[in-house]
């Protein structure tokens, strides 16, 4: 949600009669009356059952207003020390000093609205583009983007749910899901279904002042063999042949339009 269309809301704690230590920490776009109902009513979550234990219903000690509530919850947990308390089953009740809770407060306060995510580079555009295009088929999603193509690392997710965090070559050369192996291929399988390939530029040691386009998908488009007597003056392996070659066709035809007729 960008900040033009950002809800402001409430931080808000709440107090259990049981244990004056025992605190609620929580966020909401709506009155924190509601949400304290909802909390002595609801059995489901876990402040309902200590509700339904003890016989005793949440208090609301105190709240305050905020522009952006989870920038705001954050920040109170980083200034308590425990951080790791909201991503803890998403429980966030948690026996503290009072002091804490006030330092939390303070720090919620002051932490106004997150700043805008910094632009994303074009090569981390294309190299997500690139690892999605190993993916297609294998029944797992790449979560985030890809940062760095050769040795960094990235977060997929497979359909079973399983989450795991590798080098992105180790999947897009074929490794599949650690825990069920879904989407496990072997290398060449990944080249087939991703329609990976090479463009060659050809020559023909019989017809001098001529070229030739070649688009292959085989891995040894080097051999002579493969061209029928043409050989191989230059290759590079690219992502898309047929826009490859398209593109290849287009500059020649601008720079010469008679050469599109002599390669025919």
């Amino acid at each position: 949600m960008g900040q033009g269309t950002m809800k402001s809301g409430y931080l808000y704690v709440l107090v259990h009669p049981s244990d004056p230590d025992l605190y609620k920490i929580g966020i909401t776009t709506r009155k924190p009356e509601v949400r304290l109902a909802q909390h002595n009513s609801n059995y489901e979550e876990y402040t309902g059952q200590i509700v339904k234990e003890t016989g005793q219903k949440w208090q609301l000690k105190e709240y305050i207003s905020v522009p952006d509530p989870a920038h705001a919850e954050a920040a109170f947990w980083g200034a308590t020390g425990l951080a790791d308390i909201p991503f803890r089953q998403g429980i966030e009740v948690e026996k503290m000093e009072w002091k804490w809770v006030q330092a939390g407060l303070d720090a919620a306060k002051k932490a106004g609205v997150r700043p805008l995510p910094k632009p994303l580079s074009d090569w981390v555009y294309a190299y997500t583009a690139w690892m999605n295009k190993r993916l297609e088929g294998r029944d797992i999603t790449l979560v985030g983007y890809v940062r760095s193509m050769v040795s960094g690392k990235a977060t997929f997710r497979c359909s079973n749910g399983h989450v795991w965090r590798t080098r992105c070559t180790y999947v897009a050369e074929g490794g599949g899901c650690p825990q069920c192996g879904i989407g496990d291929r072997k290398p060449e399988e990944i080249w087939q279904a991703a329609k990976l390939g090479y463009l060659c530029l050809l020559i023909h040691p019989e017809k001098s002042g001529f070229i030739k386009i070649g688009l292959t998908y085989n891995k040894q488009c080097y051999e002579r063999n493969v061209w029928e007597g043409w050989e191989v003056h230059r290759y590079r392996f690219v992502e898309d042949p047929v826009l490859a070659e398209r593109l290849i066709w287009e500059l020649l035809a601008s720079l010469c339009p008679m050469i599109a007729n002599q390669l025919k």
